[in-house]
């Protein structure tokens, strides 16, 4: 297997190469609503609602964390079969890299779906939801984290789940090219647009030649290769 370390996470992408695709995002911001769409476009990957097995929209950061570390469990299961992995909801760019699994991840590929603060209450209340300054102020977080990964991590850090190698990242700087998060815009669109827009950057995840290897060790391979730069 090609690995690489957390030092060295850009890499070229490999025949076999299995994929842990994330689509992340606030309350209102689509993640759940392009599922069924999303199950139709890629048949071939093992695709999960994080809340499936019964997370609350209120539950804490320890709660999402170890939700979070068992779907990297289950896309170790799925690469092992030789599939490909998408995961749709609460999941947060920093703690999926401090899940202690995430070292067996091949390759890795995350993208927040964002919209408007109006867009966002308005959405919410015609699911019946509540809409709260809470809500407002997560995906705020969210929206920065994305791009700045010193920005309040203590937000997911306190009280999180005791597993968590936060070292994994802790010290990284914006504009890190290790810190790779695509941020796609769902305000004004439909469903169907939204699902169109994430398709487009699965599509792109598979084509890339650029991928994320979250991998702690580096085996004989990944030296050849260093030796030939």
């Amino acid at each position: 297997m090609i690995s690489t370390s957390v030092e060295h996470c850009a890499f070229s992408a490999h025949v076999g190469l299995k994929m842990l695709l994330f689509v992340t995002g606030a309350r209102g911001s689509g993640k759940t609503a392009v599922i069924p769409g999303l199950t139709k476009k890629f048949p071939e990957y093992s695709l999960h609602d994080f809340d499936e097995r019964g997370t609350r929209d209120d539950s804490s950061p320890r709660e999402r964390q170890e939700q979070t570390e068992y779907w990297i469990n289950k896309s170790i299961e799925n690469q092992r079969l030789g599939q490909d992995t998408i995961i749709c909801g609460d999941a947060v760019f920093g703690e999926i890299l401090a899940c202690p699994s995430i070292s067996q991840i091949e390759g890795l590929a995350v993208c927040l779906l964002d919209c408007s603060d109006v867009e966002r209450i308005d959405r919410v209340l015609e699911f019946g939801g509540k809409p709260t300054m809470e809500m407002l102020g997560w995906s705020a977080w969210l929206r920065v984290h994305s791009v700045d990964p010193e920005w309040y991590p203590q937000v997911i850090t306190k009280q999180g789940y005791s597993l968590m190698q936060w070292d994994n990242w802790q010290g990284w700087q914006r504009g890190d090219k290790r810190w790779q998060v695509t941020i796609i815009d769902t305000s004004g669109k439909k469903i169907d647009q939204i699902v169109g827009a994430v398709t487009r950057w699965v599509s792109g995840v598979q084509a890339s030649t650029n991928l994320v290897l979250p991998v702690d060790q580096r085996d004989e391979d990944d030296l050849l290769v260093e030796d030939r730069n």
